[in-house]
């Protein structure tokens, strides 16, 4: 193979993912990103880095290197700058095609397979999000380490170096470090040494030793994390039609119809059973010849995919980026290998070739753009707020017209605080037009109350913008002539006690704002409206140090309108809690009532005179 032709080999799959995927190259942040952009607030210290890049988080996730060191890094170089970020996923991405070429070539022996399998793996429509979002990094980083694990697999196997055995441990456990996901590379190594080198099945057998102490650990430290109702796991059957889901999305042509409005589905799902019937087909002739490759490659997907597969209700297409790559690696070998001797049946190649390139190319670019032009309505709502605060550093920021895309993109993961915003709310009424997610945060706790912002507005505290595409518009006047027209002030039912505006009311006994929050002495009081009904409870939030629970459980007590409310809480752990308490019949209606809450002893910090009791959030009084 000419040094041209190996340039060629990797150049083309990079120049081809670039043509496809730009839009992603552009995106900026949203969703999980401001989650992992924020990290860096809670970073003072050595312990805090170690907490930052190993303490479970997102449904119980620990990933060091994909999410926690990435974010880490690119926010201390380059603050919410995406570009850089987004360079680095696409250069991950490079080193994975190359590597998954590399594997080809050695598995099928074909140049043609090793040129057409990143082909087929980049073009994947499994590509398009995660190409997209830099939350998703942890596909493509763990890819990279896969691919690299297995390639020093083949290596150790041909050369029997011990150097490549070391650097397979290194790659597996750096795949470990990016995503659960790379727990199932021993299953890829026994199966291939079963297949290819049986005398080397017993050096992969370590390897699935690691991978059970590693689940067995992993499973001990994020046990009591809840996952929510979406990674909720199904069984049975289930699995298998979560299976049949992503081999749809993954093959090509069942997604395109949903781009365009009245396209019959039929073409998506004839296409898919020809693509189904071709992979199989020549699964089962090769595999009758004792030609395992495509078997492998068919192996590989179904294997990366398995950790998913009880996820029934969190279908999502980055999931298929390291089990595309098997597939994309059965794909080109079918190609280059039914080429020659089944010369009958080159058309029958080619238009099943094409039917996956097009349809997947079609998806993946119109997929990124989408996902991309979600992350630039995000910037523009963003940078703009943050722009509003430098012109009005002490008053409210409320932002109308933001509709329910935007907000579950750009708004409910902290992403006011990632950029270092406080004191920005939604206007009144959002919460009635945005979808509603169970287990998810609700748009009510981002939007301000209609008597609150009237009584802002009339006093010059806040300011008012309309989100629009590419800007954001002054709305300050319109919306006060609509705040007297239609709004009667009124004591709000939510309270943040960590927020500015919020300061007239509470009690004297409240500390400053620190990291928006408070803390409470033994004893502290909120003003909030009363009940409107009887299904109305009061909700608080708030965190428990740990010196309030190392000898024995924290007791709090509530009062509201000097009413004492049932049992006490009994917090036993040192964490962020959620409370909620009934409150009695004979407050509802009320205008405004005090709530109270106790604590039944304080501490002191080192160096801190105060009394410290708990570290409040939110007082309110809903459904």
């Amino acid at each position: 193979m000419t040094r041209r032709d190996t340039l060629a080999c990797w150049l083309v799959p990079c120049v081809l993912c670039l043509v496809i995927y730009w839009p992603g190259l552009c995106a900026w942040f949203q969703q999980d990103d401001f989650a992992w952009l924020g990290l860096s607030l809670s970073v003072h210290s050595p312990a805090g880095l170690l907490r930052a890049l190993f303490s479970p988080m997102a449904q119980g996730t620990i990933r060091p290197l994909s999410e926690r060191a990435f974010f880490l890094l690119f926010h201390a170089l380059f603050g919410v700058h995406a570009l850089p970020y987004r360079i680095w996923v696409f250069l991950t991405e490079f080193a994975g095609l190359a590597v998954l070429g590399a594997i080809a070539r050695r598995v099928t022996g074909s140049r043609l397979a090793g040129f057409l399998a990143p082909v087929f793996w980049v073009v994947n429509s499994g590509m398009a999000t995660t190409l997209a979002w830099t939350s998703a990094y942890n596909q493509v980083l763990c890819a990279l380490f896969v691919l690299l694990a297995f390639y020093c697999l083949l290596r150790h196997i041909d050369t029997d170096k011990r150097r490549w055995l070391i650097a397979e441990w290194a790659a597996f456990a750096g795949g470990l470090g990016s995503l659960e996901t790379a727990v199932m590379f021993p299953a890829l190594a026994v199966i291939y040494t079963w297949l290819f080198a049986r005398k080397r099945l017993r050096g992969a057998l370590p390897f699935v030793g690691a991978s059970g102490v590693y689940g067995l650990l992993h499973y001990l430290v994020t046990r009591h994390e809840s996952s929510g109702q979406a990674y909720a796991l199904h069984f049975g059957w289930s699995p298998l039609e979560t299976l049949w889901q992503y081999w749809q999305i993954a093959l090509g042509p069942v997604n395109v119809a949903r781009h365009f409005g009245g396209f019959p589905a039929w073409p998506g799902q004839a296409g898919t059973w020809a693509l189904t019937a071709g992979i199989l087909g020549f699964s089962v002739w090769s595999a009758r010849r004792r030609q395992w490759v495509a078997v492998f490659g068919l192996a590989w997907f179904a294997v990366m995919l398995t950790p998913v597969l009880p996820l029934r209700d969190h279908v999502s297409s980055y999931y298929l980026t390291v089990p595309a790559a098997g597939l994309a690696l059965a794909g080109a070998y079918a190609v280059a290998a039914g080429w020659r001797p089944l010369p009958g049946y080159r058309p029958l190649i080619l238009a099943l070739a094409a039917t996956y390139l097009v349809s997947s190319v079609i998806e993946g670019n119109l997929s990124s753009f989408s996902t991309a032009e979600r992350s630039w309505r995000v910037r523009t709502m963003l940078l703009g707020a943050r722009a509003a605060r430098t012109q009005f550093p002490r008053e409210a920021i409320v932002l109308a017209g933001v509709d329910s895309r935007l907000f579950w993109a750009g708004i409910f993961n902290q992403s006011f605080e990632a950029l270092g915003l406080s004191d920005v709310y939604l206007e009144p009424g959002t919460e009635d037009r945005i979808e509603h997610l169970p287990g998810w945060q609700s748009a009510s706790e981002f939007t301000i109350e209609p008597g609150e912002l009237r009584r802002l507005l009339e006093s010059g505290g806040a300011v008012v913008y309309a989100v629009e595409p590419r800007r954001l518009r002054g709305a300050t006047t319109a919306y006060l002539v609509k705040a007297r027209e239609e709004w009667q002030p009124e004591e709000p039912s939510r309270v943040d006690v960590g927020e500015a505006i919020f300061a007239r009311q509470l009690g004297p006994t409240w500390s400053w704002i620190e990291n928006g929050r408070r803390w409470m002495p033994q004893r502290a009081t909120v003003r909030l409206r009363g009940p409107r009904s009887r299904d109305e409870k009061l909700y608080v939030s708030g965190w428990c140090p740990p010196q309030q629970v190392a000898r024995r459980p924290l007791l709090l007590t509530f009062t509201a309108g000097g009413r004492k409310l049932p049992a006490p809480v009994e917090l036993r752990r040192d964490q962020w809690f959620r409370t909620d308490l009934p409150l009695p019949p004979q407050l509802i209606g009320s205008a405004g009532i005090e709530v109270a809450v106790e604590v039944d002893r304080t501490f002191r910090a080192p160096g801190d005179l105060r009394d410290l009791g708990l570290v409040f959030g939110t007082f309110e009084i809903r459904r």
